[in-house]
């Protein structure tokens, strides 16, 4: 769910020229979720604990918690890699290993 909800904004911010109207991004988004062999996995209560343990022992605050979320979700699930541009938001969290495939 997360990353789908990621989705949305940069599709219609500025790092995507020109941005996408609401509609087409919204339409974009639902599209992924169609896509045969994808499953959405849910974020739960626990999945936010473990996120906020994991932000008190990194020391992370602010937005980076989301990244922390998805990593809870990831070890919740057994998902040891992420495809990432930001790989150094995910170093140090045991169990995760990032992996820029644009390097």
């Amino acid at each position: 769910m997360q990353n789908l909800a990621e989705m949305y904004p940069n599709l219609t911010g500025p790092k995507n020229q020109p941005p996408d109207s609401p509609q087409l991004a919204r339409d974009k988004v639902r599209s992924r979720v169609r896509l045969r062999g994808l499953t959405v996995l849910p974020l739960t209560l626990g999945t936010a604990h473990l996120a906020l343990d994991s932000c008190v022992t990194g020391g992370v605050t602010r937005q980076a918690y989301f990244d922390r979320q998805l990593a809870a979700l990831m070890i919740r699930e057994s998902i040891p890699l992420i495809l990432t541009e930001n790989g150094k938001d995910f170093t140090g969290i045991e169990g995760i290993t990032p992996v820029n495939p644009f390097a």
